[in-house]
Order: C-alpha cells, then sequence, then structure tokens
C-alpha cells in the first residue's frame, strides 16, 4: 500500500458505477455505494495519484473471476468531494 499521502483527517465518501469487463465479452456491472476512503492526494504528484487509484479504487472492481484477462472501469456517481464526481478510472487496459 501507498499510504504515505493519508492523513486521518482527509477521507470522503464515494459511490462508484463499476464495469466489471472478463475475457470472452462478459461486462457484470456493479456499485458501491457510500464507501469511506482516504481522499485523494492534495499536492498533485502523479505517482501519488496512481498510487491511490489502485489503494483506493481497483479495491472495488472485479467479481471474483479468477481465469482469464479483465477491464475494469470505474465512474465515481457521487462524492463528498464534487470534482471526483463523473471521473472514470480504467484498470486493466
Amino acid at each position: 500500500m501507498h499510504e504515505r499521502f493519508v492523513t486521518a483527517d482527509r477521507f470522503i465518501t464515494i459511490s462508484l458505477a463499476i464495469e466489471n469487463r472478463y475475457e470472452g465479452g462478459l461486462m457484470i456491472p456493479t456499485q458501491v455505494v457510500g464507501a469511506v476512503i482516504p481522499a485523494p492526494p492534495v499536492d498533485g504528484d502523479a505517482d501519488d495519484m496512481v498510487a491511490w487509484e489502485y489503494d483506493h479504487i481497483y479495491e472495488f472492481t472485479g467479481t471474483g473471476r479468477p481465469d482469464g484477462d479483465s477491464w475494469y472501469d470505474v465512474t465515481v456517481v457521487a462524492c463528498s468531494d464534487p470534482a471526483l464526481v463523473g471521473k472514470v478510472y480504467a484498470f486493466g487496459y
């Protein structure tokens, strides 16, 4: 984990719409509603932002399928930080 930028007073509440895509064309949508996670880094460092995405957004992807390739598109549908609403994170491409 890459937690060097997290402080105890910087958390957000976030809701996500996730498209879990799997080899062979299968797409399984999932949702996360009202998760409380550390806020993204405020210093603008690209490496810190990528680490935050993998540590705190990526963890909500997947449906337990152990075989084959997978890709995930995660859209922020609601958030206590309005700057994140509508942001899309892509993993596995």
